[in-house]
């Protein structure tokens, strides 16, 4: 290549398109039957939509809707049946096209790759540099990065030459060590996912491609994500990564929620794994920010309504690399997330389901039938099947007009239609097994070790008598609570055990054993290693069997351990300590590592 201005791309493209449809051609009664079936699909949308909109206006108005609701019933039938005609119409056409049998794999992957990212843009991207040049080049050339690309969703703004040139800087400085394979796929999602710019969480500061690959390249070598990780596509670490949190945000994010509530990392439920934070500590309320740009600190401290929420839940997922798709809904803002069970809503409106949500104009059902589509199939049979029909598609000028229309068959758009016909089918084969991401190791995963060393039957912590007189009580070895609604006891993350007191109405009473025993001429200090994410908190009570009662202010820690301030306590006789804190809306959790009693 030479030429690097726009008719130049123009005249490649036109080639390799006229190339492309030297290729299979439709039995000409297939081929009507599908469109009929598409046809009859289209209309059956136009009249459902149009039945929408009547209602909308009825319900404006004050006029009775009885008559529009039983049309929207009848044409939301009707195209189910028609989608299920157009499968079975579609079936016998995909089951004689196998494209890997035409010469054509490298036609078709330089004709999407063209299309999508139009002559234009190539031609700016090439001319600013003579590396930019080289890298236009190098990808056109290169059918396994396309391959790559192409079957893995594309870079965001179709920005193909900013990719390369990610891809190309990443790669060039990975180890070809035991984690090669995976940080490969992983500075493939990393480019494609950043090609187009994106900023930090309420700033105008562009995130750094290859920083945000190193965060998660690092955080994965030292075993601080989920066990899945390991095993994502690279279509699934795209979504896994794709966080607008600030990198040191992120890592706050693992350390914060391994301190405060190491349980929340081990939830059997798959669906609430990490991100039931949201439920248990963003408080439902009128967001309190206390300074500019706002953080994800200040989203848990400060709660929020639905926006605030969600964007919590897809943080705190995807700093332990989750895979997670936002969505919105009428009124309402969730997100979705990847399980071994498959992908599942977290925070839809009540008894919805994908049909109802959205993201960026595409429809939550297009995104779940992708999803299961993938995880049905090798991603072999997927980019066969499904992205090479895509890529026909584009060779044959079949352009949706709307990013909205991209999930639905056309009978203007044959092989686009056909794509989708076949992604449809495939979704239909996908079991739960499909969503399991195992095998063998490649890192050892701390949560994981986590989970393995608990121990459910574990005796409470024995209390701990220093040689200076002082006495250590750890936090989850109490002898009395108001049960698990409101306190838990469990095992800490690095060692030990804690306390969580999930809310205000939660108390706890330490009996204190024989060998236990103060020094009669010393007073006594008293305090208490916490770890809390609330500006805001309720002081920590204490009454001993004597009737004198105590408060122990309670300080923000940022999620990370501290000791409050010292107060003096009366230990005479002490035998019993029971700590509580006032009910109040704005109590939420508070973890307690231990309690000390220190002589002074």
């Amino acid at each position: 290549m030479s030429n690097f201005d726009e008719s130049f791309f123009k005249g490649l493209l036109k080639e390799e398109r006229e190339e492309c449809l030297q290729g299979p051609g439709i039995d000409l009664n297939l081929h009507e039957a599908f469109v009929e079936a598409c046809q009859a699909f289209q209309d059956a949308k136009e009249a459902k939509e149009a039945a929408e909109a009547e209602i909308a206006e009825m319900k404006r108005t004050g006029g009775d809707v009885s008559e529009a609701k039983e049309m929207l019933g009848m044409w939301t039938m009707a195209m189910t049946e028609n989608l299920e005609n157009c499968v079975e119409t579609a079936k016998p056409i995909l089951e004689s096209i196998d494209l890997m049998e035409y010469d054509l794999e490298m036609s078709l992957l330089r004709t999407a790759v063209l299309t999508r990212g139009t002559p234009k843009g190539f031609a700016k991207f090439a001319n600013e540099s003579d590396l930019h040049g080289q890298l236009v080049e190098t990808l056109l050339n290169n059918k396994k990065i396309m391959k790559e690309m192409l079957l893995h969703g594309g870079p965001t703004g179709n920005k193909y030459g900013n990719a390369m040139k990610q891809y190309t800087q990443i790669m060039a400085g990975l180890q070809k060590d035991r984690f090669h394979k995976m940080n490969k796929k992983l500075a493939m999602a990393a480019a494609l996912e950043f090609a187009q710019p994106q900023t930090e969480f309420d700033t105008s500061v562009e995130i750094d491609v290859q920083k945000r690959f190193s965060h998660y390249e690092k955080a994965h070598r030292k075993g601080e994500l989920d066990p899945a990780f390991t095993f994502f596509s690279t279509w699934e670490y795209r979504m896994a990564i794709s966080s607008d949190a600030p990198h040191e945000q992120l890592q706050w994010g693992r350390d914060m929620l391994m301190n405060y509530a190491p349980h929340i990392a081990t939830i059997y439920d798959e669906k609430w794994r990490y991100c039931y934070q949201v439920t248990s500590d963003v408080g439902y309320r009128a967001p309190n920010w206390t300074a500019s740009p706002r953080t994800y600190q200040q989203v848990v401290s400060g709660g929020g309504r639905e926006g605030p929420r969600s964007w919590y839940g897809r943080f705190i997922c995807r700093a332990f690399g989750i895979p997670v798709w936002g969505f919105k809904q009428n009124g309402n803002y969730g997100m979705s997330r990847w399980t071994p069970k498959g992908w599942q809503l977290n925070f839809n409106l009540p008894g919805s389901s994908w049909e109802s949500c959205s993201w960026d104009d595409r429809l939550g059902s297009d995104f779940f039938e992708e999803a299961q589509a993938r995880a049905a199939v090798s991603e072999q049979e997927y980019y066969e099947k499904v992205t090479l029909l895509e890529c026909l598609a584009d060779a044959c000028k079949e352009k949706n007009k709307k990013v909205e229309e991209a999930g639905f068959v056309n009978p203007n758009r044959v092989w686009r239609s056909l794509a989708l016909m076949q992604r449809k089918i495939f979704a239909e084969s996908v079991t739960e097994e499909s969503f399991q991401r195992t095998g063998p190791s490649i890192v050892v995963s701390k949560i994981e070790k986590y989970i393995q060393e608990i121990d459910e039957n574990a005796p409470p912590l024995p209390f701990e008598v220093e040689a200076k007189g002082g006495v250590i009580i750890p936090a989850a070895s109490f002898t009395e609570s108001n049960g698990k609604k409101n306190v838990r006891g469990h095992q800490s993350f690095g060692g030990g055990t804690q306390l969580h007191l999930i809310n205000g109405e939660a108390y706890v009473t330490y009996e204190l054993p024989a060998n236990v025993t103060f020094q009669e001429d010393k007073e006594y200090m008293l305090t208490a290693r916490v770890c809390t994410v609330h500006l805001n908190q309720q002081n920590l009570l204490l009454e001993i069997d004597n009737g004198e009662a105590y408060e122990i202010e309670i300080p923000y820690t940022v999620g990370e351990w501290q000791d409050t301030k010292p107060i003096k306590v009366e230990v005479g006789g002490l035998s019993v300590m029971k700590f509580y804190r006032k009910k109040a809306d704005d109590c939420f959790g508070l973890a307690i590592k231990s309690f000390t009693l220190s002589p002074c």
